[in-house]
């Protein structure tokens, strides 16, 4: 599915006409540019380049035309996940206090064998 709306990044309607969407993106370039100063935002520009990249080409305009039209249908259905998610057995992955609790297990343990060490 289609993570971005590159319609509402370049502020234009879906219906837009090519040289709409070459005129807002032009105006999005000039205000966001990183060499503008003030106003320069290097998130931005990438964003409406991507944009006006897929909306200025006909056929990835009509399939991203048509991941709209799906997500639209079916706004319950979410992506899969770039990374899956680990099995509840491995602990080490699941938790960032993971680590400092087997450290603690680790010297509790020792404290059991050997009394306190410090």
């Amino acid at each position: 599915m289609q993570a971005n709306n590159y319609y509402t990044v370049l502020h234009v309607p879906e219906d837009a006409d090519p040289a709409a969407i070459r005129h807002a993106y032009r105006i999005l370039v000039r205000r966001f540019h990183p060499d503008a100063g003030i106003g320069s935002s290097v998130r931005k520009f990438r964003d409406a380049t991507e944009a006006y990249d897929v909306l200025s080409d006909p056929k990835r305009r009509r399939e991203h035309d048509i991941d709209l039209a799906r997500s639209r249908a079916h706004p319950h259905v979410q992506p899969e996940p770039l990374i899956p998610e680990r099995p509840a057995h491995i602990r080490f992955r699941h938790s960032p206090f993971a680590v400092e609790d087997e450290i603690v297990r680790v010297f509790q343990m020792f404290e059991d064998m050997f009394g306190q060490i410090w």
